[in-house]
């Protein structure tokens, strides 16, 4: 799954994939960072929620998921889209130094301001300072599908997230996606020169083929 994809966004993948029929872009989810792009293998992790004082505080495991995750990982985390903070500093410096590609969280993340220092890249649900231990106990590390944002998401899946949000591309649908993602690109580079040459809207869509109204 190496690859640059220099030029390439996540309104594409999720355009490639509309074309092959299938919704892999995520919803409700925005990102800490102005800027960041990630992507890589997703590493799946379930928590199971409950009120303060239902867990105890080590329950949460964090070390557990760190232990699972190597490098160039996506660690997508579901938290039922829950107001619970399951990722902060200690976690997120902790995940940069294994050389995880970033963070995916339907729950909460907390302590944003130093994962913008860090340049740790996270894409959340929510933003809020609601603790994680005692509410939260880790329920599985990449043994089951988790569902985030809305979609679907099993071990080993691709993940692609910029600004925009994230995409997830099925391990069968990868080599597929990406050629109808090649695709796209070319039509809107050609686009983006006809447009460049200041030719209108309707023309430059024409001059690529494409009918627009």
């Amino acid at each position: 799954m190496a690859h640059s994809f220099e030029g390439i966004d996540s309104g594409m993948f999720a355009d490639a994939l509309d074309i092959l029929n299938y919704d892999g872009a995520m919803v409700g989810l925005q990102p800490v960072s102005h800027g960041q792009r990630f992507h890589g293998r997703a590493l799946t992790v379930r928590m199971l929620v409950g009120t303060p004082g239902t867990f105890a505080p080590e329950e949460i495991a964090l070390g557990k998921i760190l232990e699972g995750a190597s490098k160039d990982d996506v660690i997508v985390i579901d938290v039922g889209g829950e107001h619970i903070t399951v990722w902060g500093e200690l976690a997120a410096i902790a995940a940069q130094n294994i050389g995880v590609s970033g963070l995916i969280v339907d729950g909460a993340v907390r302590d944003a301001d130093i994962m913008q220092e860090l340049g740790f890249p996270v894409i959340t649900r929510h933003i809020c300072a609601t603790a994680g231990k005692t509410r939260l106990r880790l329920g599985s590390v990449n043994q089951e599908p988790v569902k985030v944002g809305g979609v679907s998401v099993n071990p080993g899946d691709f993940v692609f997230a910029d600004e925009t949000g994230a995409v997830v591309v099925p391990k069968d649908m990868y080599d597929s996606t990406l050629e109808e993602l090649n695709k796209i690109k070319k039509k809107e580079d050609a686009f983006k020169e006809g447009l460049a040459k200041g030719l209108p809207y309707l023309e430059a869509a024409k001059g690529m083929g494409l009918v627009q109204i």
